[in-house]
């Protein structure tokens, strides 16, 4: 069955399902490096937000004969009524650079890779890639949402792009404080494992002969990458582990951390940034095929 067809079954089989009152659209959003996906979104008449739902992952499966259109269907659903809002959002707020100002937030991006997107968002460049800015948005019943910020805000709100700067350069780390944790912190997050003396063994024996690495991001893990813009957070890591440290992009959310003093062969990690990229992370989230160097004693950020 053709994508597009597909797509419109599942709308058509959702909009029956919730009647009249809702309005059930298929649109194709662009998200990072240029990854379009088609989103469907279900919407109240008494509301002005709704929940993206992307299909091209049901699509996948629907191809691959692991799910019948009406599991596509009712998991659709499932995931609407668990996220919908029962409520509108005032966005009058938004107009108004002073009631906005504290929620301001940066990411980074990979430039090559957004090009187009790029000519539309104010954005500073930062080795390979572009520091771009967003707007938090937290209400109770909805959680914690985010609006990019294009040129035309800009220009709303009468400001520039190194105003806009200095306060996401202060609200990023307040609003999303940093996390460094080693790698086998992470792996034990990961595994939940029940028994932590036991894995802890297990540890001795898995991960004597590798070096150590860690695992920077926000904690949230989401679009923690930024992280390694924090002023002074790479340093005093420097200073903590005693020498220089690789930056690997493991993905748009987190970073993995590397001291030089343990390796000295960049291209081995150059060659494992690829294998990654291209078999383990997915397109849209991939930050960068570069590795990155902080050097201790120059105090700064460098590409390899």
């Amino acid at each position: 069955m053709e994508f597009t067809y597909f797509t419109t079954l599942v709308r058509e089989e959702v909009e029956r399902r919730t009647g009249d009152c809702y309005k059930v659209r298929l649109n194709d959003v662009t998200k990072n490096n240029g990854v379009v996906l088609r989103g469907l979104t279900v919407t109240q008449d008494d509301s002005n937000i709704s929940p993206t739902i992307y299909l091209n992952n049901y699509y996948e499966e629907y191809m691959k004969g692991r799910a019948t259109l009406l599991n596509v269907v009712n998991d659709v659903m499932d995931t609407y009524h668990r996220n919908k809002v029962n409520q509108s959002v005032d966005m009058r707020y938004f107009l108004d650079y002073e009631r906005v100002k504290d929620r301001i937030v940066y990411k980074l991006i990979n430039t090559e890779k957004n090009k187009e997107l790029l000519e539309d968002l104010p954005h500073i460049e930062f080795l390979d890639l572009s520091i771009v800015f967003q707007c938090m948005v937290a209400q109770e019943d909805i959680g914690t949402a985010s609006i990019l910020i294009h040129n035309v805000h800009l220009k709303l709100w009468d400001v520039s792009v190194e105003k806009l700067y200095q306060a996401a350069k202060e609200n990023t780390q307040r609003l999303q404080k940093y996390e460094i944790k080693s790698m086998f912190e992470v792996l034990c997050e990961i595994t939940r494992a029940e028994n932590p003396e036991e894995f802890a063994e297990y540890r001795e024996e898995a991960f004597s002969d590798n070096v150590p690495m860690y695992v920077l991001s926000n904690q949230r893990r989401v679009e923690g990458a930024a992280c390694m813009l924090y002023p002074n957070l790479v340093r005093d890591f420097a200073e903590a582990v005693g020498s220089s440290f690789y930056i690997i992009p493991s993905s748009v959310h987190e970073l993995l951390l590397l001291p030089t003093a343990h390796l000295e062969e960049s291209s081995e990690i150059k060659n494992m940034i690829k294998e990654i990229n291209d078999t383990q992370v997915s397109a849209e989230e991939i930050l960068s095929y570069s590795l990155y160097l902080y050097d201790k004693e120059e105090r700064k950020i460098m590409k390899l």
